[in-house]
């Protein structure tokens, strides 16, 4: 025993005309007893697909109707020919008719061209929804679940397969890159040194720009390149610590100019014009260190805190290791855990300098033979190699830190390491075997960062409609006023 279930699908134009389609349903009562209950996603893909094309249609109709009118007489465009376009939309394939218009022959004298209408509103062959949220997708998941994703519960064609997602998610990307391209072209005229022409409250953590940068590491898919390539993920906004982060970006590009660029229009967003005080904290990378330089003055380069504390930290555990295993009170050794934690609390309040020195004599007297415990001292004496240098190479961006988070402004990279950790660690390297090309990582970054962002649908909805062909100012015929006057 079966059940037959129409829906009906009505619809009226601008004109008054009533169109109708029925789609039928077969519901059988032994399903019941398996569990099949409702409508299921294949019956819900059937209806939604002959809705889709129901409407699609009657849109198509109407605007290829409306742009064969010209805007000059207001007469019928003549006709080139007719045409089948298929567009591909969320709910399916629909093919619709495609005619060509000529230009009007009594508005452009001696002009020989053809518009095609549907061409202006569905460039890509597919809707803007679908372009979109194949891209989100894709930079969120491995394209063969991503368009496993869209069959499961969409009634797409077949062809929608990982590859599809693939092109149209670099392609969403490259879009997205363009328009960014031609912003920062906007940005650039204010790059001029200015100071702050804000009123500078006293305790207003808001008066600063922070960008928080750091790079991120991916596995090469190029045969002729190295292993890794490094992309730059950066934060930029305002505020102290607890505040939200701002914006986010990512480049593959580490130029300086590049850099600088990215960070200039991700700054415009949150506010920043080409004057006020910028601060830039990064973990001392000499990639990173581009870009202080190229900014606009006054910048400030601040060397993040945590790094600095993450390389005391195991010269720490050891000399606490050191001292707790020392018998003879009379050692050498047996102050080196309160000569580390001195070293750690001046370099936390901006006192360089004497951090070297001290930092100097430590090492020198670690040279001394020491008798026992031979290894815990020569990896001391490493590890105290690497942080002096790494001061020594830094010491102009080490700042008074205590003084900084007192006021409750950042001291780290936090922001810029979970932007690593949330922009790419998720999707090209933890759990990912996969290879990246530099243009592909970069093109698929873009649609992350515009989607994190939450500016994806809105950059994808910006008008993309062609303009009329150009026409020569002596064919362009006078409006109907000025042709009576």
């Amino acid at each position: 025993m079966a059940v037959e279930w129409t829906v009906t699908i009505e619809g009226r134009n601008e004109f008054g005309d009533t169109c109708r389609k029925e789609v039928r349903i077969e519901k059988s009562w032994e399903g019941l007893f398996d569990g099949d209950i409702g409508l299921s996603i294949e019956d819900g893909k059937k209806i939604m697909a002959a809705l889709q094309s129901a409407v699609v249609n009657h849109e198509a109709d109407t605007y290829v109707l409306f742009r064969r009118v010209c805007p000059d007489c207001h007469t019928f465009r003549p006709v080139k020919d007719y045409t089948t376009r298929q567009i591909r939309t969320v709910f399916g394939t629909v093919k619709v008719r495609n005619p060509r218009w000529v230009l009007c022959r009594d508005c452009y004298p001696g002009m020989d061209g053809a518009l095609a209408p549907l061409k202006e509103i569905c460039p890509d062959r597919a809707t803007s929804e679908l372009m979109e949220l194949t891209a989100r997708l894709g930079s969120v998941m491995p394209y063969r679940q991503a368009a496993k994703v869209l069959a499961e519960f969409l009634p797409i064609e077949p062809t929608e397969s990982h590859a599809t997602v693939r092109k149209r998610t670099i392609r969403i990307g490259k879009r997205l890159d363009d328009q960014i391209m031609r912003e920062t072209w906007r940005v650039r005229s204010q790059m001029d040194d200015r100071h702050q022409l804000e009123m500078q409250l006293p305790g207003d953590r808001r008066k600063e720009f922070v960008i928080s940068i750091d790079t991120a590491h991916v596995r090469s898919a190029e045969p002729n390149s190295a292993r890794n390539f490094e992309l730059v993920v950066a934060r930029c906004g305002r505020g102290g610590r607890g505040e939200a982060g701002g914006r986010y970006f990512v480049t593959g590009s580490t130029a300086q100019h590049a850099i600088r660029d990215r960070a200039l229009h991700s700054l415009r967003e949150v506010g920043y014009r080409g004057f006020g005080d910028v601060t830039v904290i990064s973990d001392g990378a000499e990639i990173l260190k581009r870009l202080p330089r190229a900014m606009p003055k006054p910048t400030v380069h601040i060397i993040d805190w945590f790094h600095i504390a993450m390389k005391i930290q195991p010269m720490q555990q050891i000399a606490d290791h050191i001292v707790r295993s020392r018998s003879d009170p009379f050692d050498a050794l047996t102050t080196i855990d309160r000569d580390i934690r001195a070293v750690k609390w001046r370099l936390w309040h901006g006192r360089v300098d004497r951090a070297i020195r001290d930092l100097e004599s430590l090492l020198a007297s670690l040279k001394q033979p020491q008798g026992n415990a031979e290894f815990s001292i020569e990896r001391l004496h490493s590890l105290g190699a690497q942080l002096l240098t790494y001061v020594r190479s830094n010491r102009g961006a080490i700042i008074d830190y205590g003084k900084r988070y007192r006021g409750g402004l950042r001291v780290a990279t936090t922001l810029a390491e979970s932007a690593v950790n949330s922009l790419v660690g998720k999707r090209m390297v933890k759990k990912q075997q996969m290879r990246w090309s530099l243009h592909g990582a970069h093109m698929l970054m873009q649609v992350r960062t515009a989607e994190i962002n939450g500016e994806l649908r809105d950059r994808l909805r910006a008008p993309f409609r062609q303009p009329e062909p150009s026409v020569p100012p002596l064919f362009r015929p006078k409006p109907p006023l000025l042709r009576a006057a």
